[in-house]
């Protein structure tokens, strides 16, 4: 019988996929107020709240805490009011764009909330993704930089060969905007081709009076798998399951092309993973296309990162990274030698050069210590690290998909 935390987990991820319903009562029951607790910071770490209220409403006689139902009502009513205000956001640069005559298309989160969700609030978008070409790339960001938008302090400044998007934008409504000129690392065989799928397929959708760029659903379904599995090792959270059960849901997804770009890819672990766990969490409801054989290792270990503690994403992201203690001793002595003036930056939260910089050191020293450090004395979490750096062999990942710690 699985561990509280794993029925928590399992829990958790079968609301994510729409597998948990009113015949779940045996597993409801089972779940002590330690679960509902975990489950709730859980939901609540990776913007799941609103998905959460939206399954729990309806069920007034689930054994579930009050303040959970509370919280999750509060989280709701809060990213209706913000999916107006990334709404109104995303139609001003949709017209700026097209006034200029320069070819966009929307990413995920807006795609996916506008167009396949019952309700925007129930999928929150932290930011707004939008992807131009890269000859248009520079062009678009002046644009919108003289629109009001301005750089995020302390994420730096850079040009197109620096990053798959130019430096983040934020307006006076504190929308967040990534304007990507590329998808993906570009040692992934597919960053390019992908990159240039979304912008050919992109579909003009009629949204409030306005015409909105959409991504087709195919190139949103593979652009998921490769944010999720490349650029995250499934360690950005269960909205991931959610948005392929929606997307599975609308009939507008080519699986034979999706399965053949990521066979042509690389992808396809990546791919037959994601839509496996999907199917795990989602019994009773077989998706279709059947997903192919995924190892239960791999699915578990997925599943584990997708719901880990946020808290210790990085110092388990640097266990798995670097395996050997005395390979992490070194290269955390060098690393404490040498910051850059974006690491300053960020902890400076604002631009900061040369000398200016260095009054920010020891804080970044401070910081880079209680990652490093505090790694080292957490077994549990060094044997998850080994489960993830074997997944990351499972998946193929490109060896640049990773974040810089």
């Amino acid at each position: 019988m699985a561990d509280s935390t794993d029925l928590a987990r399992d829990t958790l991820l079968a609301l994510c996929a729409g597998g948990l319903d009113a015949g779940d009562s045996e597993t409801l029951m089972a779940l002590s107020p330690a679960d509902w607790q975990w489950i709730g910071h859980r939901a609540k770490a990776y913007r799941l709240l609103p998905l959460l209220n939206s399954v729990l409403a309806p069920h007034a006689d689930w054994p579930v805490p009050p303040s959970l139902r509370k919280t999750a009502h509060s989280a709701h009513q809060h990213w209706v009011f913000r999916s107006l205000v990334m709404q109104q956001a995303l139609v001003r640069i949709g017209e700026l764009l097209d006034r200029h005559t320069i070819p966009y298309c929307a990413l995920k989160g807006a795609s996916l909330s506008l167009e396949f969700y019952a309700e925007p609030a129930l999928r929150p978008m932290r930011d707004l993704d939008i992807m131009v070409s890269p000859q248009d790339a520079e062009r678009a960001y002046a644009l919108l930089l003289k629109s009001g938008f301005t750089r995020v302090p302390g994420k730096g400044d850079y040009g197109i060969d620096y990053a798959h998007h130019l430096p983040p934008l934020v307006n006076e409504d504190r929308v967040i905007l990534e304007l990507h000129h590329r998808i993906a690392p570009r040692d992934w065989s597919g960053s390019l081709a992908l990159g240039e799928r979304l912008m050919a397929n992109a579909r003009p959708i009629e949204f409030q009076g306005n015409t909105l760029q959409m991504a087709h659903p195919t190139d949103t379904l593979l652009h998921l798998v490769v944010h999720a599995a490349f650029q995250h090792l499934f360690d950005n959270g269960p909205n991931l399951l959610s948005d392929i059960v929606a997307l599975e849901a609308s009939g507008e997804v080519d699986w034979s092309m999706a399965e053949s770009f990521a066979q042509q890819h690389g992808l396809l672990p990546s791919l037959e993973l994601s839509r496996a766990i999907v199917a795990n969490y989602r019994a009773g409801h077989p998706p279709t296309p059947q997903p192919r054989h995924a190892p239960q290792s791999m699915l578990d270990q997925a599943a584990t990162l997708m719901t880990q503690d946020p808290e210790q994403h990085w110092q388990r992201f640097l266990l798995r990274k670097r395996r050997s203690l005395g390979q992490r001793l070194v290269e955390g002595v060098a690393r404490a030698l040498r910051p850059s003036a974006r690491d300053l930056s960020e902890i400076a939260q604002k631009d900061v050069k040369g000398l200016a910089a260095v009054r920010y050191y020891p804080a970044w020293l401070f910081e880079r210590a209680r990652v490093y450090l505090g790694a080292e004395f957490k077994p549990e979490l060094n044997r998850e690290a080994a489960g993830d750096a074997e997944l990351e062999r499972w998946l193929g990942r490109p060896k640049s998909s990773h974040p810089e710690v």
